[in-house]
């Protein structure tokens, strides 16, 4: 039997080249318009030249393996049906490059599952859980098949070959069928011994197979407790957090809320303040303003009682005067006759000094009666301007003002 190398060789070299031709001819283009364009210059422009398209070439490998990296060890078996063949065993990977330069972590794959489509030849089996191809290969010819190992993120996909070829000894034998009975006694015991040999093998394969499995049941079973503690733990931790942000968020509200009542504590504080100073004020101008009025009330009475007893004193003149006979002044009128304007303004002057008693008389009664009789308080805007009309007051100004020109 023999296997497909994957160790850094020539072979592998253009292997990689040919499954990487659009890239290779892609470096080629790129290169070419470097030295055409004489990028670097100099005479070391061979070495640029040259580490470029290595680089390049390295790039574009990366990314080719970057964009599928499942692979299989060996890609390719041949395989010869003999008794002291050894069994197949094709194993799955990942490129350790795309692994080492940190493009790709082992750990994402969870829950990974392999299918095989189509299948290979008879006596070969593909383990669903470990990717593993192994068996005797019983059917000649070149057999071919694409293995998908799926998984939580995606899959990747890859194709394993298996070429078999016949036995000397069949080839000997003129009846081909595989199952034929043995002729001879040494072909008996040949078979007999292939057929202990396979069910040996095929028990030490089951045993390891178990082993294996138990080993990634353990180890699947442990760093699922892990991931599961861990999400726990994070989990936890971002409770505390979001449990941590909702008492800060509660206690800058309830700090606000204080804030704010005490700052309307204040405010109704100072607004009682405010409006007692302003009663206070009001009440000290009412009592100013009933004082004034009192005072200019006993004024005004003192004024109407010496006006009252100067018009008895001017009363009292005239009746004295209106005694008198009335020939005096019959005679003084044609002894003035030369002076004209002094007569007549004399004349002039006593008689409205006469007729004043009666005239006064009608202007002091409602003079003292209007106090007394009218209350300006009770009445009304409109009755207190037509009182202001008739006297030729001015009729602007609020109830107060009014009031007041009517008193004065």
């Amino acid at each position: 039997m023999k296997r497909h190398d994957l160790s850094f060789s020539l072979n592998n070299i253009i292997d990689q080249i040919r499954g990487n031709i659009f890239s290779f001819i892609l470096i080629i283009g790129l290169v070419f318009l470097v030295d055409y364009r004489d990028v670097f210059g100099g005479p070391n422009e061979i070495y640029y030249v040259l580490s470029t398209t290595l680089v390049l070439f390295v790039v574009a490998v990366i990314i080719n393996k970057y964009r599928n990296p499942f692979q299989y060890h060996p890609h390719y078996v041949f395989f010869v049906k003999d008794r002291n063949d050894s069994m197949v065993n094709m194993k799955p990977f990942i490129d350790p490059l795309i692994i080492k330069l940190g493009l790709i972590k082992p750990e994402e794959f969870v829950n990974v599952r392999y299918s095989m489509y189509p299948d290979l030849d008879m006596g070969l089996d593909l383990d669903p859980n470990t990717g593993f191809i192994t068996g005797f290969a019983m059917e000649r010819g070149n057999h071919a098949s694409e293995i998908k190992m799926q998984y939580l993120g995606g899959e990747y996909s890859t194709t394993v070959r298996v070429e078999v070829v016949d036995t000397l000894k069949e080839k000997m034998i003129h009846q081909r069928d595989e199952f034929a009975p043995p002729r001879t006694v040494a072909q008996l015991l040949v078979r007999e011994e292939d057929l202990l040999k396979r069910e040996q093998d095929l028990d030490y394969d089951m045993s390891q197979r178990q082993a294996i499995l138990d080993e990634e049941y353990k180890s699947k079973e442990l760093t699922l407790n892990e991931q599961i503690l861990i999400e726990k733990e994070e989990f936890e931790k971002k409770l505390a957090h979001i449990k941590n942000d909702y008492q800060l968020q509660l206690k800058q509200k309830d700090s606000k809320i204080t804030n704010l009542n005490k700052e309307m504590e204040n405010k109704l504080k100072e607004l009682k303040e405010d409006r007692n100073q302003k009663i206070d004020k009001l009440e000290v101008e009412m009592i100013e303003a009933l004082q004034n009025k009192e005072r200019e009330f006993v004024d005004f009475e003192k004024e109407t009682k010496l006006k009252l007893e100067e018009k008895k004193r001017e009363l009292e003149e005239s009746y004295t005067v209106e005694e008198e006979p009335e020939e005096e002044v019959v005679e003084e009128e044609p002894v003035e006759e030369e002076p004209e304007e002094e007569p007549e303004e004399e004349v002039v002057e006593e008689e409205p000094v006469e007729e004043e008693p009666e005239e006064e008389v009608v202007e002091e009664e409602p003079v003292e009666e209007e106090p007394e009789e009218r209350d300006y308080d009770s009445m009304t805007i409109s009755q207190l301007k037509k009182l202001l009309k008739e006297k030729g007051l001015s009729i602007s100004g609020k109830k107060t003002d009014l009031i007041s020109r009517l008193e004065h």
